[in-house]
């Protein structure tokens, strides 16, 4: 029963038993079940109260595709769809979450994203990599869907031609004999040294600019100290000079 007063019967499917379901539920709605279980001995009831957006839970992506990208030895693009099942209106969206790892390991990582596909950029050259996704409310109300089917790849170097996809199989491309070096990590390497060499410079700018300040303080105050002694040796040839022409 809702909260309107309507009831209706929550129909048990015979292949899924403990199980029923709720036909046309709405989703910012509130019901009322009537669990009873009967037995020889006799019967016991329980009222359970839901509410459908805490208990929500989507059924896993499906499509789950895993590509290597041709020249990227470290990245995977995975892409995925909306389970069929769930409402294709605009105010009822998923947000996803992606867990991988390479065959031979046993952590995953996770990575969540709205977006209907992903670029895994820390994959492991030449590792198969495994993956899957699940599914849950954009609002974040309800469960986390069980996660896909796997989907498998291995990032490899080189330039490569594309083979057909088929979702939830092994992705693998076709290269050339010959591998096309790896651009990314000179660049990479090239961009440390350049910061490298701007921060030496402003380094040694300072050390240089803060020697000339102090060598221009220590003249400075040399000169002060000659400038007395220069006046009494005037001082004293002045004063020595009239008793000279009184002689």
């Amino acid at each position: 029963r809702n909260r309107n007063g309507h009831a209706g019967p929550c129909l048990q499917d015979p292949s899924r038993p403990g199980t029923c379901t709720v036909h046309r539920s709405e989703f910012w709605s509130s019901y009322r079940l009537n669990i009873t279980e009967v037995n020889p001995l006799g019967s016991s009831f329980r009222l359970l109260d839901i509410t459908m957006q805490a208990i929500i839970k989507p059924d896993p992506p499906e499509g789950l595709v895993v590509e290597p990208i041709p020249l990227a030895p470290r990245r995977l693009h995975v892409s995925w769809k909306y389970p069929s099942s769930w409402p294709k209106e605009p105010h009822f969206q998923l947000r996803f979450r992606l867990q991988y790892r390479p065959v031979i390991h046993r952590s995953w990582s996770v990575v969540e994203t709205v977006n209907l596909s992903e670029v895994i950029t820390d994959a492991f050259t030449g590792l198969e990599h495994v993956v899957q996704v699940s599914a849950k409310d954009f609002l974040d109300a309800g469960n986390w869907s069980e996660w896909s089917a796997e989907a498998r790849a291995t990032p490899v170097r080189g330039a490569c031609s594309r083979v057909p996809r088929v979702p939830g199989a092994v992705a693998s491309l076709s290269c050339d004999s010959l591998s096309v070096p790896d651009r990314s990590e000179p660049l990479e390497k090239m961009a440390v040294l350049v910061s490298l060499g701007i921060f030496a410079f402003f380094v040694l700018a300072a050390v240089l600019v803060v020697t000339i300040l102090i060598w221009l303080r220590v003249r400075k105050h040399g000169k002060d100290k000659t400038k007395p002694h220069s006046f009494l040796v005037a001082a004293t040839h002045l004063k020595a000079l009239p008793s000279e022409s009184g002689c």
